[in-house]
């Protein structure tokens, strides 16, 4: 009796081992499907959303003017000279002033500053500002926008170090999707200079002393 009870229990565990592989191996088989289908979804979402993403942003670009890819380009350009009218010579000179920094003011209609863009001088004096984007779209920038001189280096001999004289800008050129404002020459006046009429060789009259 006690052999036909142990073979029963033997075979129930047995069995129940089986309906359990069983069971655990239909499970996957459902699951297959749902992981194969969450795959190629997140797949589709890989392949589509950069391309979404992208023609997105190339269509602010267009709409707004300006963006990643820059539609327009405006420059500010000038030149920054030392003046002076030496003891003992007759004749003005004047030559370029290296590493002063010029700084370009935008205003509103109100006369409220709404934007500042500064450069430095090159060996030659001259400098180019590429103004943001956002006033790209301002009408008559020569009108709205002005240069200053906010500091030359300290071994120059040229005054004032602080110049309050904003000089005006003139539109020069535009073409290509590139508008170029330029500046009137900008001259300082040397710390040991004369007076300048008291030399012959002056510049044109469109040339502008700060001082």
């Amino acid at each position: 009796m006690s052999y036909f009870s142990g073979c029963n229990t033997w075979m129930f565990k047995s069995m129940s081992f089986l309906m359990i592989i069983i069971i655990f191996v239909f499970f996957l088989l459902l699951q297959a499907p749902s992981i194969s289908g969450t795959s190629d979804h997140g797949d589709r979402d890989l392949m589509i959303n950069p391309l979404y993403e992208s023609s997105t942003r190339e269509e602010m670009v267009q709409v707004a003017g300006y963006g990643e890819e820059k539609l327009s380009t405006v420059l500010v350009t000038g030149t920054v000279f030392c003046e002076a009218c030496l003891h003992g010579q007759t004749h003005l000179r004047a030559w370029p002033i290296s590493g002063a920094l010029v700084t370009v003011y935008c205003h509103s209609s109100h006369r409220k500053t709404i934007t500042r863009t500064r450069a430095f001088t090159d060996e030659y004096g001259d400098f180019i500002i590429d103004l943001p984007s956002d006033l790209h779209a301002v009408p008559s920038l020569d009108k709205s926008c002005s240069v200053k001189v906010h500091r030359v280096p300290k071994n120059t001999l040229c005054r004032p170090a602080h110049v309050k004289k904003h000089i005006g800008l003139t539109l020069s050129s535009v073409g290509n999707g590139i508008r170029t404002y330029e500046a009137e020459e900008i001259r300082l006046l040397h710390l040991t200079s004369k007076p300048l009429r008291a030399c012959t060789g002056k510049g044109s009259s469109n040339k502008q002393i700060a001082w």
